[in-house]
């Protein structure tokens, strides 16, 4: 929480959220429906009198569609004065990794393209993303061939399910949505050990940003059926699992804890370590144990992939398995 004494009003993260608010036109009356806050209690929260719930914080910036970046830098950039923009076309005409994107303000309309993504799965008669609607691929290239990735990107990716191989991207397209992906996550680590006195809510947006990218990236990479391109992908798989032993999250941060154990695990799994099968019965059990008794045995029935049985066996293929196990012999003999 910030303090009132320890910033000037104009300063305050509430006040550059407002802001973004009005920059986008949305009614202040809506917002607050959506994340049930008074109007008494929102003008404190922007004055810095009072801070709001994690989930009433995370309710606004998926309301306002704030990026990654800027929650991430709230606390670093409200003191720049940034402009932010409303739309793309204000832009330079090509942004790269040099050029940080909390300078920007990049407007997706990602929440009706997910209720698309749904509408889409409900009913499709094929295999989910064999006859996706030329129009619905199209908006979804558009949004995940460009810019950074925030935490809506991130769900909307896991909300496609995307093995490698899949009818959405070509695969140097693939790659690229990889590419962005990891260079946004591998930011995000690299700034983690400095964001100060971030709030519960604002370390929540960020932590689930690196545990579900980086299970995203594992899933898809680890999927590779073909033994050509996992010998030619295997080092970004690496990457993704380094990356993941350098992601530190709060004592508070279960379930991201959770999802850095998978990929842990995850490797195990792909080494054919004898430990394997002890830590991930180790890790349902524990997983379980969080669940009252009368819920425990309908958990394995869901779709929930942390009490998955054989979930590796079922998701990594025999090809990327063979293919990490010689990268890291030969890393080790280098």
């Amino acid at each position: 929480m910030i303090k009132p004494n320890q910033t000037k009003p104009n300063q305050t993260i509430g006040r550059l959220l407002n802001e973004i608010r009005k920059n986008k036109g949305i009614k202040l009356s809506s917002l607050l429906d959506f994340i049930h806050v008074s109007n008494s209690a929102w003008y404190r929260y922007v004055k810095g009198e009072t801070d709001i719930t994690t989930l009433q914080f995370l309710d606004a910036v998926r309301y306002l569609r704030t990026t990654f970046s800027e929650v991430a830098h709230m606390k670093t950039t409200v003191d720049k004065n940034l402009q932010l923009y409303e739309s793309t076309t204000n832009l330079p005409s090509s942004i790269t990794y040099n050029i940080p994107l909390n300078e920007f303000y990049l407007t997706h309309n990602i929440e009706r393209l997910k209720s698309a993504v749904r509408l889409y799965r409900m009913t499709s008669k094929n295999a989910f993303n064999y006859d996706i609607p030329s129009d619905l691929r199209y908006a979804l290239k558009s949004v995940l061939l460009e810019g950074e990735y925030g935490l809506e990107e991130v769900n909307l990716l896991i909300l496609l399910k995307l093995e490698f191989n899949n009818v959405i991207f070509k695969e140097s397209e693939f790659i690229n949505v990889l590419h962005n992906l990891l260079a946004t996550l591998t930011t995000s680590i690299d700034d983690s050990n400095s964001l100060g006195d971030l709030s519960a809510a604002q370390q929540s947006v960020i932590y689930f940003n690196q545990s579900l990218g980086l299970r995203f990236a594992f899933g898809a990479l680890s999927s590779i059926k073909s033994t050509e391109k996992a010998h030619q992908y295997v080092p970004l798989l690496s990457q993704v699992i380094q990356l993941n032993l350098r992601a530190h999250y709060t004592p508070l941060s279960l379930y991201h804890f959770a999802s850095q154990k998978m990929i842990t695990i995850g490797e195990q799994y792909l080494l054919d370590s004898p430990a394997y099968q002890t830590m991930y019965a180790e890790f349902r059990q524990a997983v379980l144990i969080l669940y009252p008794d009368s819920h425990r045995s309908k958990l394995e029935t869901l779709n929930y992939d942390l009490l998955k049985k054989d979930l590796f066996e079922t998701t990594i293929s025999p090809e990327m398995k063979k293919a990490y196990q010689h990268y890291v012999n030969k890393q080790k003999n280098l």
